[in-house]
């Protein structure tokens, strides 16, 4: 077997686009004779069929238990993707649909990343996931305390990235709001730019300083950023996913129940689906991971197609869509380059 599909003659690279092209369409084991009644080829069926063997001499193609007709392997849909797909660009309905559902979205960055892995979803059939940045490389931008009833405040705390934290605090003392927004100010000076492990090493070392015993202004000041910047938040990845029940309407999970109930349990484990798009962040570029290129994709006998999102020249997270590997590349990969550029331009440039 090779991988060296750049070497296959111009009537081979031919044959094997045109049976990729057929099997993603109709998810049936593609033939010589269907091949020849498409009357593509100037060709017999009879030398069809002997440059489809060849392709599965070299791995690109393999035929399902008896059947005659021939379905790609991994190899053969990255050699398709890689080499053999037609370029397209998103067309400018997608384009305009992609601005129409997401401009709206009040600029929160949960909820505008939450609502692009439905985007993702509805443009391309497949199940649509983003992931967001982990907490513990919050970095904040500015920290803000509101009154919420004696000695009850809620704390919400900005990163740079546009995230939003908040929790409610309950204090033995009140503050009032004139107060508040002073320790709002003070923090967000002394701890902008800096993530919440430095925030919380430098509030304890300053709550053991002589001054602060001295200044019960200041003292307070520190004891409610103590408590805000507490580890109370989520410690790991958010993972955004939509579009799961559309597998149900996928010839390879509804004619195979334990393969569908291997990609529920695996979605069901964050930390696999986190570590594999985590891979795909280390590309920073638009990935594709196909079959047995990732231990994820291998076990669901699944695909990802994913690229990173940035907040100016900062890679921040990924997004893309998980669908089984008969997936319409041609369609998908240039959706998902588009939602990307999208997302970061409104991330960049904040509510817009």
């Amino acid at each position: 077997m090779t991988n060296d599909f750049k070497g296959l003659d111009a009537r081979s690279r031919e044959v094997l686009a045109s049976v990729i092209v057929a099997y993603i369409e109709s998810a049936v084991p593609v033939s010589s004779r269907q091949l020849t009644k498409g009357g593509k080829f100037g060709l017999s069926s009879a030398s069809l069929r002997n440059a489809m063997a060849d392709l599965e001499d070299l791995g690109f193609l393999t035929h399902p238990h008896v059947s005659a007709g021939r379905v790609p392997t991994d190899l053969g849909y990255r050699a398709f993707v890689r080499d053999l797909m037609p370029a397209q660009a998103p067309s400018e309905s997608d384009r305009a649909r992609i601005a129409d559902e997401l401009s709206p979205e009040p600029f929160e960055t949960e909820r505008f990343l939450k609502a692009t892995s439905g985007v993702l979803c509805r443009l391309t059939g497949e199940v649509g996931v983003v992931a967001a940045p982990a907490s513990m490389s919050f970095v904040l931008e500015s920290v803000h305390f509101t009154r919420l009833s004696d000695c009850k405040i809620v704390v919400a705390e900005v990163s740079d990235t546009g995230f939003v934290e908040s929790r409610l605090i309950e204090t033995r003392e009140d503050f009032s709001q004139a107060e508040l927004d002073g320790i709002s100010n003070r923090l967000t000076i002394d701890f902008a730019g800096k993530s919440l492990g430095e925030i919380r090493v430098l509030l304890l070392a300053s709550l053991g300083e002589e001054k602060v015993r001295m200044d019960r202004a200041l003292a307070r000041a520190l004891e409610l950023g103590r408590r805000a910047f507490a580890e109370t938040g989520p410690q790991e990845e958010a993972v955004y996913m939509e579009g799961t029940e559309s597998l149900l309407e996928k010839p390879e999970f509804r004619n195979d129940l334990e393969a569908l109930r291997r990609m529920f349990h695996a979605f069901e484990e964050k930390a696999r689906l986190v570590s594999l798009l985590a891979d795909c962040i280390t590309a920073d570029s638009l990935a594709v991971v196909i079959g047995s290129e990732s231990p994820f994709t291998d076990e669901t006998g699944s695909a990802v197609v994913s690229a990173p999102y940035r907040r100016g020249d900062r890679v921040i997270g990924v997004l893309g869509v998980i669908g089984p590997r008969r997936m319409k590349y041609a369609r998908v990969v240039p959706l998902v380059g588009e939602l990307s550029r999208y997302v970061s331009r409104r991330l960049t440039e904040g509510a817009a």
